[in-house]
C-alpha cells in the first residue's frame, strides 16, 4: 500500500503533466500545480527545487513511459516496413498529447531543449538500431547497411531540422506534416517506389 508522501508525489506528477502538456511550460506556475494536486507549494519544493526541475521530470516521466509503451508495440509488428509504420503513427499520436504552446516554450528554452533532446536521442538511437537490426538480420534491409552510422545519422537529420527548421514544429499540423515526410523518406528513400 502506497505511503502519504507517495500518493501526493504521484498526484503532483500527474497534474504537473496535465497543466504542462495542456498550458506549455511558461503558463503554469508552481502555486497552480499546487492547487491542482491538491497539495501545498512547500510540498513540491520537497521533492524538486525548481519548476525548471519538476518539468524536466515530468517530461522524462512522459518520455519513459511512452519509449516503453513504443517498444511494446515495434515488438508486435513484422517486418520493418511495418515497425516504421508503427513508428510514424506513434509519433503523430503521441505528438497530439501535447500543446502548441508546450513545443513553443520548449524550443525557445535552450536548456530545457538541449536536455529534452539529449534523452530523446538516447531512445531514438536504440529504436532506429533495433528496427535496423532486426531488418538486416531478416534481409529486409541491405546486408552492407552500417546500423550504428544510420542510427547516428537519422538522429543527426532530426537534430539538423529541430535547429534549423524549428518553425516546422510551431505552426498547426507542422509536426505531423513533418513525420509523414521523414517517415516517407525512411520507408522510401529518394528513389523507392
Amino acid at each position: 500500500m502506497a505511503t502519504q508522501s507517495e500518493i501526493k508525489y504521484n498526484r503532483l506528477m500527474e497534474k504537473a503533466e496535465e497543466l504542462f502538456c495542456k498550458l506549455g511550460y511558461k503558463a503554469v506556475s508552481m502555486d497552480e500545480i499546487a492547487a491542482a494536486a491538491g497539495i501545498s507549494k512547500m510540498t513540491i519544493y520537497k521533492y524538486f527545487s525548481s519548476k525548471e526541475d519538476l518539468f524536466l521530470k515530468t517530461m522524462q516521466v512522459m518520455a519513459e513511459r511512452l519509449y516503453n509503451d513504443l517498444l511494446i508495440r515495434l515488438k508486435n509488428a513484422e517486418g520493418t516496413i511495418a515497425k516504421i509504420d508503427v513508428l510514424l503513427n506513434y509519433s503523430l499520436e503521441s505528438s497530439k498529447m501535447y500543446s502548441l504552446a508546450l513545443y513553443r516554450d520548449i524550443l525557445e528554452n535552450k536548456f530545457i531543449l538541449d536536455t529534452l533532446i539529449k534523452n530523446k536521442k538516447k531512445m531514438s538511437r536504440t529504436i532506429f538500431q533495433d528496427i535496423l537490426r532486426e531488418g538486416k538480420e531478416k534481409g529486409e534491409i541491405r546486408e552492407e547497411v552500417d546500423i550504428e552510422f544510420m542510427a547516428n545519422l537519422l538522429n543527426a537529420m532530426l537534430d539538423g531540422l529541430m535547429d534549423n527548421h524549428s518553425e516546422i514544429f510551431l505552426k498547426d499540423g507542422g509536426i505531423k506534416e513533418f513525420s509523414e515526410k521523414f517517415y516517407d523518406f525512411l520507408k522510401y528513400g529518394l528513389l523507392g517506389k
